[in-house]
């Protein structure tokens, strides 16, 4: 789509001579022609244009960055507590015995085809089960 002219300017390639229709506020632009990357210099009436573009850049990158490190650490608590999980699959195996421990600790790690459906719906079990193995070395 081709900006108005009133929200754009033309000028040459000084590559090639093609025709450039540059929107306002735009600093850079790629020749549709020769392929050259164009600078150019805002006017005065473009610079508050400009201003607010990179504004918006800057805000889109830190918003960019802040749901990658949300991600991180939804992924590393989720891992934390894969662990956790896996730990009291393993101290419930004297209780649960052996096959069923190892369906726990797998759905704990996340794994699929681990216990009935490899969802983890198992490690709530697990967890009781814990608790009850605890229970029965206290006595």
């Amino acid at each position: 789509m081709i900006p108005a002219m009133a929200e754009a300017r033309s000028v040459k390639c000084p590559n090639c001579s093609a025709p450039m229709v540059v929107p306002l506020g735009e600093t850079e632009m790629d020749c549709g022609f020769c392929d050259s990357r164009v600078r150019f210099v805002p006017g005065t009436g473009e610079l508050e244009v400009v201003r607010a573009r990179e504004e918006m850049k800057a805000r889109e990158r830190v918003a960019v960055a802040q749901a990658r490190m949300r991600q991180q650490l939804e992924q590393e608590e989720a891992e934390r507590w894969r662990q956790t999980a896996a730990k009291v699959a393993i101290t419930a195996l004297p209780v649960v015995g052996r096959t069923a421990g190892r369906a726990f600790f797998e759905a704990a790690l996340g794994r699929r085809g681990a216990g009935c459906a490899g969802c983890g719906c198992v490690l709530p079990l697990a967890l009781l089960l814990a608790g009850a193995a605890a229970l029965a070395l206290l006595r």
